[in-house]
């Protein structure tokens, strides 16, 4: 799975980041915890100057994640 190296980091280390930047967005390339940012916006700013148009993760530092569904063929 693409990213599966960013999220198993973000997994890692959600409890340290709850700790002390929740709420806010964190930058993941690879293995390494990159910057924190305030805004999704700046993390994905920052994300494409440090490394261009590739892989990375962005991620809202939350103790609850959200749960999103997405259906495809459905007849109205």
């Amino acid at each position: 799975m693409k990213l599966e190296k960013e999220y198993q980091t973000y997994l890692g280390k959600k409890e340290e980041l709850l700790a002390k930047h929740e709420g806010k967005f964190v930058l993941i390339k690879d293995t390494q915890v990159i910057e924190i940012f305030s805004s999704y916006e700046d993390a994905l700013k920052e994300g494409l100057k440090r490394f261009g148009n590739v892989a990375f993760l962005v991620k809202q530092i939350q103790r609850e994640e959200d749960v999103n569904f997405f259906y495809s063929n459905v007849a109205a």
